[in-house]
Formats: C-alpha cells, structure tokens, sequence
C-alpha cells in the first residue's frame, strides 16, 4: 500500500511539472521501452514523443501522466502466433481449427526457449473475433493503438506456414491476415497501428496501418554485439545499408505515402553520437528512427530525436565513394563511409551545429570524416 501511494504521489508530482523538462524543437515520432514501469524522470522524457510502445500495459497512473504529456500508448501483440504460457481467455479457447500447429513450435521468429501456437488466418475466430478482443484490451489498459511485431508470412514458422498452404491453397497468408487487418481498422477507428516490416507485403498490410517499423536494417549482431551494417558491399548487396534503403523501403514509401517509416535498431552501449549516426542515416532516406538496446529497456537519451531540420530538399548520394547527404530547410543529414572526408558545400554560409557534439561551423564547406554519420541543425 505504502509503495502504491509513493507511486502515486511521484507520478502526480510528474503531470503538475510537465513543463520541467527541457523543451524540445519538435516531437519525437515513436519511442519503445518494453519494461512495466518507468520513473517519473524517465515519463517525462517519454512524453516528448508522439508514441511509446511497451510490451506490457503500464500503470494506469503512468498512462494518464503521458497522455497528459500528448503521447500515445501503443501496446506490443505478435502477429502470428502466441504463447500459451501468457496466453488469455481468448487463446485458451480457440478451437484446433483456428491454430495452424497441433505440437507447439519454437524457433523462427518466436522464442527458442518458449512453446508457441500460429494463427490459422482464415478461421472465423481470427477474421472476425480477435479485432474486438484486441480493442477491448486496449480500452482497459487506456492505450491508444498496437504494435504488430513479426508481420507477414515471412515471420511464420515454416511447419505451420506448409499447413496453411496445404488447407488453403486457393488464397495465400498475407490476403488471409489483410482481412484481419480490416477488421481491426474498423475497430480502431481513430487508434492507431503500426506493424513490424509490413513492407515484406505491403500492398496487404500498409493500406490498414499507420506507421511501419524496419528492424536491424542500420545496425545488425555480429559475434555477440550491435554493429553498424556495411554503408554499400558490392559482394553483398543484401546486407549494405544504402541497397536496403534504395531497394527494400524507398519504393514502399513512394506507394504508400500515408504510412510513416521508422528505422529501430540496437546497440549495447548508447550515446549521442551513436544515436544522432543512426538518426542521421534515417533521415537521409526520409524516415525516422529509434535506437534502443538489445532489452528494449532503459536508454532514455537522444537530442537526435527531436531535432527539427524542416523540409527535406533532395538526396545526393554516391555509391562508388560510400556517400550520402541531404540538406533540409534547418539542417543537413550526413553520411560518410568511404576512406577520405566528405566535403559538403555550405553555400548559404549558414552556421551549423552538431546535434551530438554542439559544435558549431560557417567554414564555406562542412566536413564529414570517414566512417561516421552526423545531424547537424542550422543556427
């Protein structure tokens, strides 16, 4: 009871000192934080960004608090499949025909240590029944929207995948799962969704979402730890972070230019530099990004975010050196990852500023050192 009213009494003190924290240009666009519950210091950074997705419902008290900062509470489901060990009413009692796997699985895009059960998208119970059970989770938490993780059927295991095929061969996964995406967007109306790599199929899940989340596609795990993906590999281009950019997202983005794009990637250790890298990247390519470590937990730093460089003007970008830049109407994006410095023409001789360093220069061309990524806001 004791900690309950401290939790109170902090979270209150937090909402009548909204203003405490510094202001910032603009918001944030989307922030994740996968942990139960958060320090009133770690609220108000939070509620410098248009939406925080979290795993769990947080304490109510914690929900108003952010609602009354203007974030809006996306609450984490896996698209696919769930695990019977935190299942609900819902999944316990969905009959053999709704699930796709009559032995529990593991692997793929689930758990490895965790028994999981797939989704038959075409059953009733799916198409028609797990929207409103998702929207009434949603009004009892007070959240605002989802978070699909693992999206389309590249996120499915292969043996459950192989069954929907041999039940349905008439019509494939992803046009199955759209019907629940449709359902969903009746149910939540004004909500919002978002999914995890629905551009792998987007024209049957980006018309029903709001935004779209790519994931390791900056950095990637390599021996144990985050490191950032090659900037072009010409031996492989699948795993070279302008070729994804150019290949893989740019074209979704100019089909679907409703839906906003959002970069999330991780690295063990995090600073403003690496942060504002990372930004920066995203930036260039028109989108938006998050950075987090590999818990999703923590981490609450980053001016990057809520730095506000205006209207983008055009990309100039060169495979052969590993370059890229983009001037915006208050600030450059930059990336340089070829073996000498990258010299930018400055030629409004305007002063800019490092969003990580908060050095300053007018010098009649900006200078980009090899092997890094710098945000930089006019002054």
């Amino acid at each position: 009871m004791r900690l309950a009213l401290l939790m109170t009494a902090a979270v209150a003190l937090f909402t009548q000192n909204l203003n405490a924290a510094p202001a910032a240009e603009r918001r944030g666009v989307m922030a994740f934080d996968y942990r139960r519950s958060l320090t009133p210091a770690e609220l108000a950074w939070y509620g410098q960004f248009d939406l925080l997705v979290t795993h769990d419902p947080l304490p109510r008290a914690h929900v108003d608090a952010l609602h009354a900062r203007g974030t809006r509470l996306l609450l984490y489901e896996w698209s696919v499949a769930f695990y019977p060990s935190i299942a609900g009413t819902w999944h316990r009692a969905l009959p053999r025909s709704a699930l796709l796997n009559a032995r529990p699985l593991r692997g793929h895009a689930g758990s490895l240590d965790a028994d999981a059960y797939y989704y038959d998208p075409v059953s009733p119970q799916h198409v028609r029944e797990r929207a409103p059970v998702l929207a009434a989770k949603l009004r009892a938490a007070g959240y605002d929207g989802l978070f699909f993780d693992t999206t389309s059927s590249e996120s499915v295991h292969p043996e459950a995948l192989a069954e929907f095929t041999a039940r349905h061969p008439d019509v494939t996964y992803d046009v199955a799962f759209a019907r629940f995406l449709r359902a969903l967007r009746r149910e939540l109306k004004e909500g919002v969704i978002v999914t995890n790599q629905g551009y792998r199929a987007a024209a049957h899940i980006l018309p029903f979402v709001d935004y779209d989340v790519s994931e390791s596609l900056i950095t990637r795990p390599v021996k144990g730890r985050y490191v950032l993906r090659p900037w072009y590999d010409p031996g492989d281009e699948w795993n070279s972070i302008s070729f994804l950019m150019r290949k893989l997202i740019a074209p979704v983005q100019r089909e679907y230019p409703r839906v906003r794009f959002v970069h999330l990637n991780y690295l063990e250790t995090l600073d403003q530099a690496a942060i504002a890298r990372i930004v920066a990247i995203a930036r260039i390519y028109g989108a938006e990004a998050f950075v987090a470590q590999p818990s999703i937990s923590g981490g609450t730093l980053g001016d990057a975010y809520f730095a506000d460089l205006g209207a983008p003007r055009p990309r100039v970008e060169s495979t052969a050196k590993r370059t890229a830049y983009r001037f915006f109407a208050r600030g450059l994006a930059a990336a340089n990852f070829g073996t000498v410095p990258l010299s930018i023409p400055n030629e409004a001789r305007a002063t800019y500023e490092n969003v990580a360093t908060r050095e300053t220069t007018r010098a009649r061309r900006i200078v980009v050192a090899p092997g890094t990524a710098v945000l930089f806001r006019r002054r």
